[in-house]
């Protein structure tokens, strides 16, 4: 259930039919992890074919020889961000790739973190070099809805309100006064009155909101509009035929700034090997393995091996947590 991606598929299928005609715009498409850019990627490769080369920028860390040894004209690189490294000389492969990308005649269709393209059109200027920007932006509700519920007919599922909602205060009574004159004196004299207009209120918001619709307005807002995210978390609540309404709030965060940081290098990559990590930690004297530890057991990040992962449940909150901390922006 990807989302159409149908605007970013018009200006990528744009950027080849100039570049065809004489005019070269290297690409960068941008987006938080989990948005889905490898399936934009990939029905970029389907309208391209046997004119272009898709290669992971993994491959490239080392060496350009694949770049090199090319004789397609259309390079698709994925996850471009993974050509740098938050060290001391962490930026040689990167810079290889720029400088190459700058002497080639050929179109570049990159993908990037969007946290690890502001760092790095901040301190390399990316978008000297890729003029054509793609951000992939938030979702809403609708569009969310829509994306979710595409191969499903209209009232095949059912929507179950397992969590009730936060109880909203409900003021019934008011309070009212009037005054009395007695033996010479002005007396205010309290009385309760009923609050018609908070009764009505309280029914009219209850009487415009389906199961259906709370359920996807929370899936939203949880989501921060990903749709990954929202089709991790949809995943979790769908019990066919039945849509459990049992979706929490990002976990709170309690992290000091070393252990923030580390975080931000995950966040940054989507994805990061603990070998890796060690890398930037090390030389700051601190544990890739501890700090990875301690991430995964307070539910921000998941193993698979020796590579860690954001949670994506958890992106928002770390997200916020970031900010405050200004680790990203």
């Amino acid at each position: 259930m990807p989302p159409p991606f149908e605007e970013e598929m018009k200006l990528i299928e744009k950027s080849i039919e100039d570049f065809e005609e004489g005019k070269r715009d290297n690409v960068a498409v941008i987006s938080d992890p989990f948005y889905g850019e490898s399936d934009l990627m990939r029905r970029a490769a389907d309208v391209i074919g046997p004119r272009g080369l898709r290669v992971y920028a993994r491959y490239l860390i080392r060496d350009l020889e694949i770049l090199e040894a090319a004789s397609e004209k259309i390079v698709m690189v994925e996850e471009a961000h993974r050509l740098y490294q938050r060290k001391i000389g962490g930026f040689l492969a990167m810079n290889r790739f720029l400088s190459f990308v700058s002497s080639s005649d050929g179109l570049f269709i990159t993908t990037w973190n969007s946290y690890s393209w502001k760092y790095l059109d901040e301190v390399l200027g990316l978008g000297r070099h890729f003029p054509k920007k793609i951000r992939l932006s938030k979702m809403g509700t609708d569009q969310i809805r829509e994306m979710l519920l595409s191969g499903y007919e209209e009232g095949e599922l059912t929507f179950v309100e397992e969590v009730p909602a936060k109880a909203e205060k409900l003021t019934i009574l008011n309070r009212s006064s009037y005054k009395k004159t007695l033996m010479g004196h002005s007396l205010e004299i309290p009385y309760p009155v009923v609050d018609m207009r908070s009764i009505r209120s309280r029914r009219t918001k209850n009487e415009k909101k389906s199961s259906e619709e709370i359920f996807f307005d929370k899936l939203a807002r949880i989501s921060d509009g990903n749709p990954g995210v929202a089709e991790h978390l949809w995943d979790e609540a769908l019990d066919y035929p039945e849509v459990r309404n049992a979706l929490k709030d990002p976990p709170s965060i309690d992290l000091d700034y070393d252990e923030s940081f580390a975080l931000c290098i995950v966040l940054s990559m989507g994805s990061i090997d603990v070998r890796e990590l060690s890398l930037v930690l090390e030389p700051l004297d601190l544990s890739a393995e501890r700090i990875a530890g301690l991430l995964e057991e307070r539910g921000l990040v998941f193993s698979d091996g020796d590579v860690i992962t954001i949670r994506s449940e958890a992106l928002k909150g770390v997200v916020e947590h970031l900010r405050r901390l200004r680790l990203v922006w």
